[in-house]
């Protein structure tokens, strides 16, 4: 009889071929079966599949649904799989505080799994998937393209498990890009001494002008950029340079000379950064050389103390560290290598749009902008200066320099006059912010920059030998040199040479020279010199002093005409800071370039001259401008560079310990290789020992590493040792294949390479034979249909079974022949290609979020778990828990296709279970045939537009009646120079005939963003569904200032805040200001010592008077101005002087009296205290108390006479404790002037009485009519000293006390009388008073005594 049999030798799908077409040994369809690979001796024998178990399940998300891995890794070499997982999928993106987010680690061979990070601050989402992830020796690298590119330390993890988590950021320890210092060392002094007291003998620095700079190391390795270094240690610190009429003959100051030779600086070490380690190190001015002179470790201490000494240093750092400036390391970044020790980024987010940023410049010389240390620093004169703002992240990405938008940043030095002490000589920069809101927040820190554009100059010392003739002798040849390059008349030769130098005249006829002759242009002082006299070697320049005389001997300075540069090179300066801490009053900027020395050969020390180099000398080291450079860019803006690659600068080599791979150094060029755009975004990185593979949306490509491509004459590229950059030509591999979107699709194994192509519908293997497209194997249709509506799709190889596994996750799979497959209900596809037999041999029931091999094993992720496959512990087809699920195949009979067949039976050889489903031919069907599902796809459009504001989310959804479409629509400004000011100001709502249900965003998440979800529920039929676009949109960020006043500050002593007032609104209003003095000083009422201008002030603002009050030392002051409706600006000048305190001292008491005095709280008497006429009384008034050395004793208000030293100062005295205590306060009057408070007493010694009743009478009679009242205490003898009861006997209403029937109370030595009415009874009658003591305080009490009255 015969038969037809189908084998499945051949183990592949064929879903591409007619039914009458597929090859014998190839089957329409299977799900969960193994042909290739068998568990016994079956190869080739259909087999269902072995299911998975659970092998780490982290804790933290036990119970949740909503877990899930995002990244996965293997690391051979530990034999670990490492793990991203989280729970957050919130539409909006956002990361609220009970989303949960962890890092783990799995050891295949201890089968454990450890928890290396836990924290909400990883702020992970599922819609930001994982894909670049690399382990280097225990460092574990990662990049989501959400946060910036992350490291961690897993041995310190796994050690260590609150480590990360215990920093207040966890950024701030993970960042691959490390927290970068921001402020210079701070001087706190400069010596000759050591740390131990000893006079230093080494004169190492005397030649030498050095800066100081320090760098922090990390716990893995790695070094921040430099912190910006100090202004130039140099002073002569008191010592005195010889200025005569002989410094002419040598042209330079021989003991002008760095006198330092210890510095202490402070240097922070602030905590939760990972910094173990400070460098100190310094750089001469004439050399780029950066010397370490010290390392100190790092505990908990906030600052470490390094103190210099004149040590020679004990290495240097390479080059390189000069110029890098800041590490570029991408904000964000989508894909991440590491090869040839080189940290590698693709499609990375960079750069931050630049604010607009208004800021003023002015020149002061108060004594205040003084370095503390170093008070003879200065700012050159005759120089223009512009001044500009660095602003820099947390990490140290900075801008380019920013001008200020109000072109107030530039100004010029007039020259001054007087000694070096004066505010006439000194000069320094300072600068005021005025509007800092206009920082944008990712700025974390600033730093001020300045351009100077005349340099390098001479001072030439010398004397006048006649009227317009200076001598040139010693140095000053070199200074003011002949013209060699002129032609010089055969007639003049021998009596005059030509001379193209020009001078500025600095000290003329013992005094400076400082304006010009006529008119107000400085300029105008710069003069010629004329010739050189032969042989006489003078030179021929106007000699005039400051009045306009003409001079004819002297000692003299002159000033070369400065070298002016064409570049626009900015300087770095010490100033720098949070900007979060930006003062309201003027900063003072640490920018030096020379010296201030008391020019007075005459001892008179009133003219100084501005050096730049030691001794003044010609060659000798001089005063550079700055260390680090910086300029203006232009088109700088927050930049996605989707096609280019950008790789550190440094290396990691753990061989030697060295970890410089977070080194991303811009300046040394070469960092980024760029792809052709038109080929998409850089998806995918993968690194062999030779090449970097290069996945774009629409291309693959391949870069050698530390090599380049030469190609032969057949096209072909062959990588050669001949390149200098670390990524060399991009060569693109033959065919337009990308990974499209979904880098998780990747996998690798051996020499291949695997991948979708979602836009082409295509699934690819790149190896040695270079890109094959694997779908059409029998499957291209397939593919083509199941890629098309893909939303996620992720790859993995199974090395136990040598299958590429692919996960498809989609919409509306059930309504195609194509794709009505095995699990297309249930949303997603798996399907497995095997490259033995170049086919797709199944689809399988898992859907994996992630997977991986290690030593032949092969584990998925579900639900943040990780799952072992190929598990004899469970059941057949049973993955991740969910019950064992069937297995099936289609074989297709197709032999004599054209031939009518009738079949007596179907059977099958193998085991029992197998079921036979259905049967279906070309004429008719038995059994249950798998139906198509209608579906219907519903489009999402906007109508309209909101003011400045960009959307995206809007997409096509494809699903069955009653499904649940979801949209995410995300709304941002078109530009940073934009924001969102209220979650209401874009509204969507559904438009008319659409059936859409909008959640619209209560706040604006994401720092500028607002975040609606859309839904809507399909019907029976296709639909576009349509939102209304509603609301104002997005706003300028910044309000434009109508009036910006700038208070210029000219006070001494005292800063004036805030240092700008800005007005947004037209109409009245007041500038306000207050002084904010130095310690120790205070502000005087009087208009004298404080002088407002307001002439600075344009007319249309109408300034008023200032109106003053007290506030403590300081005044505040307020100005009714008028803000015009048209933008412009003004300044107040405040000039005057702080007044140091003076000083109170109250004088000890003398003499044994037992007083004490107690002076204001906080002071002590016999020391001096500050201060100042309008300070609290309290800070001038003090008490002497007296206090009875026992309860016998008492204190009266005169016991002792009082007296100031200080005139119109106010005494009072007070009892208490029952007469115990006697308190006096002194007051003095406002103290202007130093004053010591002496307090006279009298008596000196104790006046303290023993308590005591007066001494009374036993008796006393009374007439019967007009009695004469009884006066007791009229006597002193009489008076009691302590506080008397007088109290007559009872019920004798006749007899009165002080005129009553009643108790009288007497104070100490006070009187008082007994008196009787008139005795009308007819006889005689008698009752008695008591006196006793009313002071409770007296012990023992004192006996009363009892007066008997008698009335005839």
């Amino acid at each position: 009889m015969p038969e037809i049999k189908r084998a499945f030798n051949l183990g592949k799908m064929n879903r591409d071929l007619d039914d009458r077409l597929v090859p014998a040994g190839q089957y329409r369809e299977s799900l969960n079966i193994n042909i290739g690979q068998s568990e016994g001796a079956d190869v080739g024998a259909v087999e269902n599949l072995l299911g998975n178990e659970a092998v780490a399940s982290p804790s933290q998300f036990t119970g949740l649904a909503d877990a899930k891995c995002i990244g996965s890794h293997k690391d051979n070499g530990t034999e670990c799989i490492y793990f991203f997982v989280t729970d957050n999928k919130i539409y909006d993106e956002t990361n609220p505080t009970n989303k949960r987010h962890g890092i783990y680690e799995y050891d295949q061979k201890s089968k454990q799994l450890t928890t290396l990070v836990y924290t909400n601050q990883l702020n992970f989402h599922q819609n930001y998937p994982i894909s670049g992830i690399n382990f280097v020796d225990d460092l574990l690298f990662w990049t989501d393209n959400r946060n910036a590119p992350r490291k961690i330390n897993v041995e310190k993890a796994r050690s260590e498990p609150n480590y990360y988590t215990s920093a207040s950021s966890v950024d701030d320890l993970i960042s691959v890009c490390k927290f970068t210092p921001y402020e210079s060392a701070s001087i706190l002094s400069v010596g000759t001494t050591g740390e131990d007291g000893n006079a230093i003998t080494s004169n190492f620095l005397q030649n030498k002008l050095i800066r100081f700079s320090y760098r922090w190391k990390f716990e893995d390795g790695e070094y921040s950029v430099l912190a910006p270094f100090t202004p130039i240690c140099f002073s002569r610190l008191g010592q005195a340079d010889t200025i005569s009429s002989s410094l002419s003959d040598f042209g330079e100051i021989e003991t002008f000379v760095n006198a330092i030779k210890a510095v202490q600086l402070q240097i922070p070490t602030p905590t939760g950064y990972g910094i173990t380690n400070v460098e100190l190190i310094y750089k001469e001015s004439v050399g780029a050389t950066l010397y370490v002179v010290d390392d100190k470790e790092v505990t908990t201490e906030s600052f470490v103390n390094f103190f210099y000494e004149s040590q020679d240093p004990f290495r240097t750092l390479p080059s390189d560290q000069l110029t890098r400036v800041y590490d570029a390391v991408p904000r964000k970044a989508l894909s991440q290598e590491v090869a040839g020790g080189r940290l590698v980024y693709g499609n990375f987010l960079q750069n931050y749009d630049l604010p607009t940023i208004s800021f003023t410049v002015t020149k002061t010389g108060d004594s205040d902008a003084r370095h503390p240390q170093l008070d003879y620093l200065s700012v050159k004169s005759r120089r223009t200066y512009q001044v500009g703002i660095v602003l820099a992240d947390k990490f140290g990405r900075q801008s380019p320099v920013i001008l200020s938008s109000n072109s107030k940043d530039t100004i010029y030095v007039d020259p001054g006059y007087d000694n070096a002490d004066t505010t006439t000589a000194f000069n320094a920069l300072r600068v005021v912010f005025n509007d800092t809101t206009q920082i944008p927040s990712w700025a974390y820190s600033y730093r001020v920059v300045v351009k100077q554009r005349e340099q390098e100059y001479y001072n030439w010392i010398s004397a006048i030998t006649a009227a317009n003739v200076v001598a040139r002798l010693g140095d000053s040849i070199n200074k003011i040199p002949r013209d060699q390059d002129a032609v010089i008349p055969p007639s003049t030769a021998a009596t005059i040479s030509p001379c193209d130098t020009s001078v500025y005249p600095k000290y003329v006829n013992g005094s400076n020279v400082y304006q010009a002759t006529s008119g107000n242009n400085y300029a105008a002082n710069l003069t010629s010199v004329q010739s050189i006299n032969n042989p006489a070697g003078t030179a021929n320049v106007t000699t005039i002093d400051n009045s306009g005389t003409s001079i004819s001997t002297g000692l003299c300075v002159y000033e070369t005409k400065p070298v002016e540069s064409d570049l626009d090179i900015f300087y770095e300066t010490s100033t720098g800071g949070l900007v979060s801490a930006i003062p309201a009053t003027a900063i003072d900027i640490d920018f030096f370039n020379c010296y201030l020395l008391t020019f007075d050969p005459g001892g008179t020390g009133n003219a100084h001259i501005e050096l730049n180099r030691i001794r003044a000398g010609y060659n000798e080291p001089f005063f550079d401008i700055g260390v680090r450079a910086y300029v203006v860019q232009e088109n700088f803006s927050e930049e996605r560079r989707f096609n280019t690659l950008i790789h550190s600068s440094g290396l990691f080599n753990s061989r030697v310990g060295i970890n410089y791979i977070n080194q991303f150094n811009e300046a040394e060029g070469g960092l980024t290789v760029s792809l052709d755009p038109q080929n998409g975004g850089v998806q995918k990185l993968f690194a062999n020992d030779t090449q970097i593979t290069i996945f774009q949306e629409d291309k693959v490509s391949r870069s050698p590493i530390d090599k380049d491509f030469i190609y032969s004459a057949e096209g072909g590229a062959v990588p050669v040792t001949s390149n200098t950059q670390y990524l060399g030509t991009i060569a693109p591999y033959a065919g337009q294949f990308g990974i499209a979107n979904n880098p998780l699709s990747f996998a690798t194994y051996g020499f291949s390479r695997y991948f979708t192509d979602r836009n082409r519908g295509a699934v690819l293997r790149l190896s040695n034979d270079g890109i094959t497209e694997i779908s059409q194997y029998g499957m291209g249709d397939f593919f083509r249909d199941v890629l098309k509506t893909a939303t996620e799709i992720v790859g993995s190889y199974d090395e136990f079974s040598r299958l590429y596994t692919l996960t498809i996750i989609g919409e509306g799979y059930t309504g195609s022949d194509d794709t009505n497959v095995a699990t297309a209900a249930s949303g997603y596809i798996t399907v497995n290609f095997d490259d033995r037999s170049n086919g797709w041999t199944s689809f399988t029931s898992f859907k994996q979020e992630n997977g991986l091999s290690l030593n032949n094993t092969y584990y998925t992720f579900s639900n943040g778990k990780l799952w072992q496959h190929n598990s004899e512990n469970v059941t057949y087809n049973n993955f991740y828990n969910t019950g064992t699920v069937e297995s099936f195949i289609t074989p297709i009979f197709n032999d004599a296709a054209s031939l009518v067949k009738q079949f007596n039976s179907l059977s099958y050889e193998g085991d029992e279970g197998w079921n036979l489903t259905f049967v279906q031919t070309d004429l008719n069907q038995v059994g249950t045939i798998p139906a198509l599902i209608t579906n219907y796809s519903t489009t999402l459009q906007l109508s309209g537009t909101a003011n400045n504001s960009t959307f995206a989310g809007t997409d096509t959804f494809i699903g069955k009646t009653g499904n649940v479409a979801q949209w995410v629509i995300f709304v941002e400004p078109i530009s940073s120079a934009y924001e969102f000011t209220a979650a209401t100001d874009v509204t969507l709502t559904q438009a008319v005939g659409s059936t859409l249900t909008v959640t619209s965003p209560t706040a604006i998440t994401n720092e500028n963003q607002l975040v609606f979800l859309v839904s809507h529920t399909v019907g029976s039929a296709n639909s576009i569904q349509t939102l209304t676009v509603g609301g104002s949109g997005a706003s300028l960020a910044f309000t434009v200032a109508l009036l910006t006043v700038n208070i210029f500050d000219t006070v001494s002593n005292t800063a004036i805040t805030p240092a700008v007032n800005t007005f947004t609104t037209a109409g009245s209003n007041n500038i306000t200001f207050a002084t904010a003095v130095q310690n120790g000083y205070y502000i005087n009422d009087t208009t004298s010592n404080m002088i407002i201008s307001t002439a600075g002030m344009p007319a249309s603002t109408s300034p008023g008077s200032p109106v003053s009050s007290r506030n403590n030392e300081n005044l505040n002051y307020t100005i009714p101005i008028t803000v015009p409706s048209t933008a412009t600006s003004g300044n107040v000048t405040v000039t005057g002087t702080a007044i140091i305190k003076p000083t109170l001292t109250w004088a000890p008491l003398t003499g044994t009296t037992g007083g004490v005095l107690a002076t204001p709280a906080g002071t002590a008497a016999g020391t001096a205290y500050d201060t100042y006429p309008y300070d609290t009384v309290a800070k001038r008034t003090a008490t002497i108390t007296w206090t009875v050395t026992n309860d016998t004793k008492v204190l009266f208000l005169d016991s002792y006479a009082v007296t100031s030293s200080v005139g119109s100062a106010t005494i009072n005295k007070a009892l208490s404790n029952n007469d115990g205590i006697l308190i006096t306060t002194i007051e003095l009057p406002a103290i202007s002037a130093n004053t010591t408070a002496t307090t006279t007493l009298n008596p000196t010694t104790n006046a303290e009485e023993t308590a005591a009743l007066g001494t009374l009478p036993a008796t006393h009679t009374f007439a019967q009519t007009s009695p004469t009242p009884l006066i007791l205490g009229d006597d002193a003898a009489e008076k009691s000293n302590v506080e008397i009861s007088v109290t007559p006997q009872a019920g004798q209403s006749w007899l009165l006390i002080n005129s009553i029937s009643a108790t009288a109370i007497v104070v100490p030595k006070g009187q008082f009388t007994i008196s009787a009415q008139d005795n009308t009874t007819g006889s005689s009658r008698t009752a008695t008073v008591t006196v006793s003591c009313s002071n409770t305080r007296i012990a023992p009490a004192l006996a009363n005594h009892t007066i008997t009255i008698t009335q005839s």
